[in-house]
């Protein structure tokens, strides 16, 4: 009878347990689960956007940024006289939620993140790790390492390993580090956490009197001895990495709450959807500054704003970078470059902000929308290019793809917007959808193509297209705005300011002298100069041995050359060995090697090829445009060669009569002199040595001298080098012009 009443109230607790469930399922899919308590205010709560991957210095970045808002938010507890600790939010972001990110993060970087969360210091604060997109990779640590976590249902979490090949020592590294953090803080079941990381372990799910526990296979038999188990199953088979959505992980428990966006983690949480606006983690020290990015988008304009960004970024001067953006667009590579550029920017670190007064069209919207943030006049537009716009007029290059390719796979996630978004800037084909999520709510713009490649396409509706009547896509800064293109829109400057609480107007970054010397050598004309210049030092070397002269302007035409070329970001070490090569092979063909002239053409096209590709992009031509800067390159090229060889012919009739140069230069010989020479060398004949022999007495490299039958001879090795005391045998000679050939010793 005791038998029988307990299974009748195991099935009763079962039934109950199993109705429970289902209603938690049920509520979890709305996300209408609340919080089993509500303790926080909206004045003692705050919300850190943590972007992933976590990469190089973004650790040390985002902890000062987290120990600083930890101490603000204590002492505003101390002032209120709060009870209950202050909560502090991370939103765990993925910039695409695939496995880029599991490639991203860097273990040693998540790590020391994930131990100043668990640290002393954070202790006064209660840590939410809020995880609204599926994150893959280490990024889970710093979610272990928070005291709750809450998730989109969605959303996914776990396969951890950055490579399940990895030598035994660093994966032992990893699961220690995730054994240890999961340990220390509680969050998840120490076995669900390993088994994100390694492959190599089995978790597996037991029912037990007490209830579900979570362990790995190789801990069963312990497991065993103390505990009596019901029933045993596999839930992660060896071999895999584990990974939960957020309806696992509620069942699972380690997931407090289920919330797909902000708005429903505040409801969770019984609190107004105004606590958790982001806190700006840089705000408290902005260190502002403006670039501006005004006219047509040339190369030399997109190299000048990462140039002089990136020095301020180095010298840590500045941690706002404002870009002023007035352009009808330009060249399609620049634009594309310059945005991606600016989209790569850790943001932990560096706030990108896109400001337009007036106009950004084609290209420069391009720019515009891969900051981390734009801020438009209220009459200001967002143009895509025109579809008449004229290909040469845009720089639009012939292979639309590679652009496409290059927007989707590398831009589109660093920027956090939408492919087709952005293609449509420089791409008139596209036409772009407002788009709702019916699960949580949330709209974005995009596509059909990219609706429909989605993993949950399912579940975006469309609602309205963006543009009407087909017409090219221009946004004012209201309607950019309301669609959630631009995060604000202002009046003038002083509005910028104000919105982010600048005192005084941010410096305006310039290009300062060094810079336009640089560019001005890098362009087309001065280094068609520079180049004619070099070509002529080596001719007037030739024309005025033992002078020097010569070659020292061509050793600093090509010096200047190669380095404008080099800060310009187009020479490399492949173009400075091809010139080297080339330079080497010229003077061995000279000095050593006098033959069919291999070296000497090898040569002269490897510097050739050097000088070209010290002038482009690229190494072979792929599009239209890259054709036409390989014809400019090579056209610049030819027209200072065609200048020297005209010099040439310019000073070898005049320059033996200049004043200045009359005592260096090798004049020729006048017909008299000829005819004198000539006279002498037929009174000269050595045909009597032919078949002498002789030895070498000054080594001939091919000339040199030799003793033949007594008599010290000036002579030329027929073939290779001779060492001095190579015996020789004279086998032709004309006037006194002797060539001998190594024999043997008589």
């Amino acid at each position: 009878m005791a038998v029988a009443a307990l299974r009748r109230t195991g099935l009763v607790a079962s039934t109950w347990t199993g109705l429970m469930a289902v209603l938690v399922a049920v509520l979890a899919t709305r996300g209408e689960i609340v919080a089993e308590d509500a303790p926080h205010s909206e004045e003692n709560t705050a919300l850190v956007r943590v972007r992933l991957p976590i990469t190089g210095t973004a650790d040390q970045a985002l902890q000062k940024t987290l120990a600083r808002t930890c101490d603000a938010l204590l002492a505003q507890a101390r002032r209120r006289g709060a009870a209950r600790r202050p909560l502090l939010v991370l939103q765990l972001d993925s910039p695409s939620g695939n496995q880029a990110e599991r490639a991203g993060s860097q273990f040693e970087r998540v790590l020391s993140l994930a131990k100043f969360l668990c640290s002393r210091q954070m202790a006064g604060v209660k840590t939410v790790a809020f995880v609204p997109r599926s994150i893959r990779g280490h990024g889970s640590l710093l979610a272990f390492a928070c005291e709750e976590i809450a998730m989109s249902p969605d959303a996914l979490l776990g396969q951890a390993a950055e490579n399940d090949n990895a030598p035994k020592a660093i994966l032992g590294m990893e699961v220690t580090a995730y054994r240890g953090i999961a340990e220390t803080r509680r969050t998840i079941p120490v076995a669900l956490a390993v088994g994100m990381v390694d492959a190599h372990a089995e978790v597996l799910q037991i029912e037990t009197a007490e209830g579900d526990e979570f362990v790995l296979g190789r801990d069963l038999e312990s497991f065993a001895a103390n505990h009596v188990i019901a029933s045993e199953k596999v839930l992660v088979p060896r071999g895999t990495l584990a990974q939960f959505d957020g309806r696992e992980g509620r069942q699972f428990g380690f997931v407090k709450y289920l919330a797909s966006n902000r708005e429903g983690l505040a409801r969770v949480l019984g609190l107004p959807p105004a606590a958790l606006r982001e806190h700006d983690v840089l705000a408290a020290h902005w260190q502002p500054v403006m670039v501006d990015v005004a006219g047509a988008l040339t190369p030399r304009l997109a190299s000048q704003v990462e140039t002089i960004v990136g020095r301020e970024l180095e010298g840590g001067q500045a941690n706002w970078i404002g870009v002023r953006i007035d352009s009808s667009g330009g060249d399609l590579a620049a634009s594309v470059r310059l945005a991606t550029f600016l989209a790569h920017l850790d943001a932990n670190t560096v706030r990108t902000v896109a400001y337009v007064p007036a106009e950004a069209t084609g290209g420069a919207a391009l720019v515009a929308l891969s900051c981390h943030q734009l801020v438009m006049h209220s009459g200001a537009r967002l143009q895509a290019r025109s579809a008449d716009a004229p290909p040469h007029e845009a720089g639009f290059p012939a292979s639309l793809q590679a652009a496409r390719t290059s927007i989707r796979d590398s831009l589109a996630p660093q920027a956090e917007k939408n492919w087709s978004l952005l293609t449509a800037m420089i791409d008139p084909s596209v036409v772009l959808f407002q788009y709702r999520n019916k699960t949580t709510g949330e709209k974005s713009v995009m596509s059909v193509a990219e609706a429909a490649g989605r993993e949950d396409a399912q579940q975006w509706q469309q609602t309205a297209p963006v543009q009407e009547n087909e017409a090219t896509l221009s946004l004012e800064g209201a309607r950019a705005q309301q669609l959630d293109l631009a995060w604000q829109t202002v009046e003038s400057i002083d509005d910028l300011k104000q919105a982010y609480g600048f005192d005084n107007d941010p410096r305006t970054l310039k290009p300062n002298w060094a810079l336009e010397f640089i560019e001005a050598l890098a362009s087309p004309g001065v280094a068609g100069l520079l180049i004619a210049i070099s070509l002529w030092g080596i001719y007037f070397e030739l024309r005025a041995p033992g002078i020097g002269v010569g070659a020292f302007v061509c050793t600093l035409g090509l010096m200047l050359f190669f380095w404008s070329m080099y800060l310009n970001g187009t020479a490399g070490w492949l173009e400075t060995i091809l010139l080297l090569g080339g330079i080497c092979f010229i003077l061995l063909e000279i000095f050593v090697l006098p033959g069919f002239g291999i070296f000497g053409l090898g040569g002269t096209a490897m510097v050739i090829a050097a000088l070209v590709l010290a002038s482009v992009t690229f190494v072979f031509p792929q599009s239209e445009a890259e054709i036409a800067e390989l014809t400019r390159s090579v056209g610049t090229i030819a027209v200072a060669a065609f200048g020297v060889m005209s010099l040439v012919l310019i000073s070898r009739r005049y320059l033996p009569q200049a004043p200045i140069f009359r005592n260096f230069v090798l004049e020729s010989p006048t017909s008299e002199e000829q005819a004198v020479l000539r006279e002498r060398e037929a009174l000269v004949d050595y045909s009597n040595l032919i078949g002498q022999r002789g030895m070498v007495t000054v080594a001939l490299r091919p000339a040199g001298k030799a003793e033949i039958d007594h008599e010290l001879i000036n002579v030329i090795a027929e073939g290779e080098p001779l060492a001095r005391g190579t015996p020789i045998v004279v086998v032709d000679a004309h006037a006194n012009r002797v060539v001998v050939r190594a024999v043997g010793p008589a």
